[in-house]
């Protein structure tokens, strides 16, 4: 699934940043299907291709992504 293409070092370094930063680490996150930060299923809160990729790389869903990179007007 996801994280296979990544090396186990960095599997393990973004595993125990996210789990210092969120409670829960990304390869958890993954194992049960939701978001690293709203802890909610992440898949049906992605909108777009590149949404789906993103959660396959930070764990994250697309909607809290966009919110912590949202521009501020």
């Amino acid at each position: 699934m996801y994280g296979k293409d990544q090396a186990p070092e960095l599997v393990a370094l973004a595993d125990q940043l996210s789990k210092e930063q969120t409670g829960i680490s990304r390869s958890e996150a993954w194992e049960k299907g939701i978001c690293i930060e709203c802890k909610e299923l992440a898949l049906p809160k992605c909108y777009s291709p590149a949404g789906k990729r993103e959660y396959g790389i930070s764990g994250m869903c697309e909607k809290c992504f966009d919110a912590l990179f949202a521009e501020e007007a």
